[in-house]
């Protein structure tokens, strides 16, 4: 239960107000929670979607849904997307992309990136049909989630000093890497079934070839890496529950 608190605390912005004694190991333990994490935070955006669109129509419901998203998780997977934007496409060698991503500040393939990936989240929720949208909202932070740990398991941290991501990657175990896939597929397969099988063989497909191409660029995986391949896999999930009419 500890580990389940500290990982909600971690992800996301949830009151949880309890002080814990944790040590550096515990972390990469509490990934295993991370689809659970996942199922919480589709399941507010399920409730916020579902109380908006009660009372407001046309694009209110989306913009509500998002804004409460990005609340929920506060922006930091978006923070993510931004920073690796910003370093994959200055077009610099590896330890200038590392520094670049490590710059608080947001350039113009941040603010780019941030755009795209908020209209496609958009686009997707407000042409999704209604039979598909509450699953959709409730599995897609589940797989994105789960799907993190395949750039934790056994994967190299690129940088040389110790930072957030340097308490998951290359840190977890085989254990924690079954747990968190089996209750991620579990959940979106018994939720989504054939659909639901969909979206983890794209999600899959997707997140091996970031992994490979991010892996040829830095030599490793960094914590905005994490961050982006949620926030890309979310997107992903959402836009294909929109093609499976």
């Amino acid at each position: 239960m500890k580990k389940l608190i500290l990982i909600i605390q971690f992800m996301t912005r949830i009151p949880i107000n309890l002080s814990l004694e944790v040590k550096r190991e515990d972390f990469a333990d509490a990934v295993r929670y991370f689809p659970i994490v996942g199922v919480i935070v589709g399941a507010l955006d399920m409730l916020i979607y579902l109380g908006t669109s009660t009372f407001f129509h046309g694009v209110l419901p989306s913009v509500f849904t998002i804004l409460s998203h990005i609340i929920i998780t506060g922006g930091l997977h978006l923070d993510g997307v931004s920073d690796t934007a910003d370093g994959i496409f200055s077009g610099r060698n590896k330890e200038r992309v590392l520094e670049i991503m490590k710059d608080s500040r947001v350039g113009t393939f941040g603010v780019l990136a941030l755009i795209i990936i908020i209209l496609l989240r958009f686009s997707a929720l407000q042409d999704m049909p209604n039979i598909n949208i509450y699953t959709a909202l409730l599995v897609s932070p589940v797989i994105s989630r789960s799907l993190a740990t395949l750039l934790m398991y056994k994967r190299r941290y690129a940088r040389e000093k110790e930072g957030l991501g340097d308490l998951f990657i290359g840190k977890i175990s085989k254990t924690t890497l079954f747990l968190a896939l089996f209750i991620g597929i579990g959940v979106t397969l018994l939720a989504a079934r054939l659909n639901g099988l969909i979206v983890i063989i794209v999600g899959v497909i997707f997140t091996l070839i970031f992994r490979t191409y991010i892996e040829k660029r830095l030599d490793g995986v960094t914590g905005d890496i994490l961050g982006a391949s949620i926030e890309l896999n979310e997107v992903i999930a959402l836009i294909v529950f929109n093609l499976l009419r």
